[in-house]
């Protein structure tokens, strides 16, 4: 039979690939409907010549298809990967973020349109915002992309080359416009295109040297971090740091904008204390070289007495940045030029500065604290050879040292980016980001470790926010024997919440899949609901009343009162978030932990080994409850005010999709998936229009779901269990250490 034109195989995922391009034009840009108009956003998008931009997309995406056994050889070739990283990276600071606060909207396209406007401009920043930016993108990426597939050594030259340009003319072009219009600007385009820049300097240079037929962007970065243990934190320490103390603002009292230099002149004869002023004025750059030096020494040669050093210098750095912030901050209270008072009106300079001590530092601990050992070499087809490292099989993580650097990086970005972030931010930081990351904590214990889906999870959530509410004296029933401080209220809070998993788990978890599902389901649905109703109890939806206060520590010798500065929560959650981690991973590795891999795998088998499922699921059950009952007091401590409402299915059916998200059993994979998921939604506020929010949110987890379905982070079971054991060539020994068996000779 004859099979017509159109219902050929390509000519369908050709119409599809262009009803994608469609689609896309209908989504992307700033146009909208109105009530009198309601095609307006329609015609807008469609019968532009901008349509053809997006029809272009969608034969890009049909030749990739159609084409793609031939590609994918292409796109495991060393420096690919860091290709497309750095161009997804320039090209989101030149369409979602902002280049110029003052202008506009702030975005790229009305930067250009506005540059054009200004008079007195630099030439090089006029043609940067009206096609050299674009172009120079372009150009990079395919020359890059040629160097890789025709594997011509100088286009990978060429394409490095043509991003250093790119990381000078950005910052430049950006300061041009920052110098002309006079006006003070805090956007981030400029430095994400920088950092995007940077990585195509990177990827050029991986395709100009490069000798490998295959990347593994794994092994290479693990042994970028481990050729010298700690002092990829020196390196980030002197970036982060020289711009601190050189250029970025330390105080800034009514739009100051005071670096170092001009805050020890501010401050010369105001009466600060003397170690502040020695600080400001020359102590910083001092400790600054001298911290350096020892960490850098210290890491590259790999000496542990060194390591101490470099370690004792950089805390004492770190003390002295904090303290000094802390007495001119307090001086300029007292004197009336900030209104704020202590730690208010400061600028990242020193928060910057606090970072890079603390990397220094860092470099030093990784030093002296990890062992090193000799590699051993190998006899191999009558060659010496290295053996492989435990690093090289396990990725980032399998080297101690590796794992410790990461770590440090991630804790010098917890603990000195917040105070540099708008007061906004802060709340995003602590109410949404914090809060969920500690309920993906405990609902991983449920449903990645114990494989037990559980939708009414947020139920245990409510039940901590009223028991606090309650023993705080914010509810119509008082407690018989006094008021607490709301901090005081987390044993209890676990308590009930321990007591409540129990409750509902003992008759429920002899039930399994969907069922178990349905059951949650309307456990949290009956809290809600008696939440709204047992108005003697929770005082329904007028919430409680007087509001949860905030939390008061009285430690004798010094009180902490915690007010409206959500950086007080951030770092008490943060203390929170380290201690139930460090448990939980302990518990992980336990026999507890084995149980519950044991029950997830296969609930049949593991009974049949001897492990009791239905305690070890119990205990799964109250483990996540308590957990999410920590969460519930804090939150119920730091916005004062709930209702109901606030512990609606929709929260639970989240929480879920945070942890799957993230990677189900994987700890760290937990926690990623809730903060970028949670600060996903925060940061298209300023990007996409309100409605489309939800669109774009929904079109990244699909592709994540596509080509990462173990999640961000996945648990190494379940990574191995979606690509095969016996893909897993890199876990295998491929040669015997010399003088270890086999008839191998050292």
């Amino acid at each position: 039979m004859k099979t017509s034109f159109y219902s050929t195989p390509w000519f369908q995922r050709l119409a599809a690939c262009l009803a994608l391009g469609f689609f896309l034009s209908i989504m992307i840009g700033p146009q909208q409907g109105t009530q009198q108009d309601y095609g307006f956003a329609f015609r807008a998008a469609v019968f532009n010549p901008r349509i053809f931009v997006f029809l272009g997309i969608g034969v890009l995406v049909f030749v990739m298809v159609t084409f793609w056994p031939k590609i994918t050889p292409y796109l495991h070739r060393p420096g690919f990967a860091p290709i497309a990283a750095g161009g997804i990276a320039v090209l989101a600071s030149q369409t979602l973020l902002k280049w110029h606060d003052p202008t506009g909207d702030g975005k790229f396209s009305t930067v250009s349109e506005a540059a054009g406007k200004i008079k007195g401009l630099a030439p090089l920043a006029s043609v940067f915002f009206s096609w050299l930016a674009w172009a120079l993108l372009i150009v990079t990426v395919v020359v890059a992309v040629a160097g890789i597939v025709f594997t011509k050594p100088v286009l990978g030259y060429v394409a490095a080359a043509l991003a250093v340009f790119g990381a000078f003319v950005a910052p430049i072009s950006h300061a041009a416009i920052e110098s002309t219009t006079k006006k003070i600007d805090h956007s981030l385009g400029a430095g994400s295109a920088v950092i995007g820049y940077l990585v195509l300097v990177a990827a050029g240079l991986t395709v100009a040297m490069s000798k490998e037929d295959s990347a593994n962007t794994k092994a290479f970065v693990a042994r970028v971090l481990g050729w010298r243990p700690g002092l990829p934190l020196t390196v980030v320490g002197v970036v982060v740091g020289a711009i601190g103390v050189a250029s970025a603002t330390w105080f800034s009292p009514k739009k100051t904008n005071a670096t170092l230099a001009d805050a020890a002149s501010f401050f010369a004869d105001k009466g600060l204390a003397p170690i502040a002023e020695a600080y400001l004025s020359w102590l910083a750059l001092v400790l600054f070289v001298v911290c350096l030096v020892s960490s850098a020494a210290a890491g590259y040669l790999r000496n542990i007495m060194l390591g101490w050093i470099a370690l004792g210098l950089g805390l004492v750095g770190l003390y002295l940045t904090l303290n000094s912030m802390y007495l001119f901050s307090s001086l300029a209270g007292s004197l009336g030029i900030s209104a704020s008072g202590t730690w208010q009106n400061l600028g990242s300079g020193g928060w910057m500065t606090a970072a890079a001590f603390f990397l220094f530092a860092g470099t030093g601990f990784v030093v002296a604290t990890v062992k090193f050992t000799k590699s051993k070499t190998i006899i191999a087809a009558g060659l010496k050879l290295a053996a492989p490292k435990s690093s090289d099989a396990g990725g980032l993580f399998g080297s101690p040292a590796t794992a410790k650097t990461l770590l440090l990086l991630v804790f010098a970005a917890a603990l000195f980016y917040p105070p540099t972030a708008t007061s906004f931010w802060q709340s995003v930081l602590v109410t949404q980001i914090g809060i969920y990351v500690l309920l993906a904590i405990g609902l991983n214990v449920v449903v990645g470790w114990a494989g037990l889906l559980d939708l009414g999870f947020i139920a245990f959530y409510a039940i901590g926010s009223y028991v606090t509410a309650y023993l705080v004296g914010s509810l119509p029933p008082k407690p018989p024997w006094g008021t607490m401080s709301p901090l005081f209220a987390i044993p209890f809070a676990i308590a009930v919440c321990l007591v409540a998993g129990v409750i509902l788990g003992g008759p429920t978890l002899r039930l399994r899949g969907d069922y178990l599902a349905i059951v949650t389901l309307g456990f949290g649905e009956i809290v809600r609901i008696v939440a709204i109703n047992a108005d003697d109890v929770t005082n329904s939806t007028r919430g409680p009343s007087p509001q949860v206060p905030h939390p008061v520590i009285n430690l004798g010798f010094t009180r902490f009162e915690f007010g409206l500065d959500q950086l007080q929560y951030w770092y008490l959650l943060l203390i929170i978030i380290v201690i139930v981690v460090v448990l939980f991973r302990a518990l992980e590795h336990s026999r507890t932990g084995r149980a519950w891999a044991a029950i997830r795998e296969d609930e049949v088998a593991a009974q049949a080994s001897g492990v009791n499922t239905f305690r070890f699921k119990l205990l799964a059950f109250a483990i996540g409850a308590s957990t999410s009952g920590i969460a519930g007091v804090f939150f119920a401590s730091d916005v004062g005010f709930f209702t109901p409402d606030n512990f609606i299915l929709n929260n639970s059916i989240l929480v879920v999709a945070y942890v799957v998200f993230g990677g189900m059993g994987s700890l760290p994979g937990a926690m990623a998936g809730a903060a970028v998921l949670t600060w996903l939604p925060e940061f298209l506020k300023d990007q996409v229009p309100a409605e489309d929010r939800q669109m774009w949110i929904g079109a990244v987890v699909l592709l994540m779901m596509i080509f990462r379905p173990g999640g961000l982070i996945p648990a190494k079971r379940r990574s191995a269990e979606l690509h095969d054991y016996d893909h897993h060539e890199s876990l295998e020994v491929s040669a015997v250490p010399a003088g270890e068996g086999m008839g191998a000779k050292a």
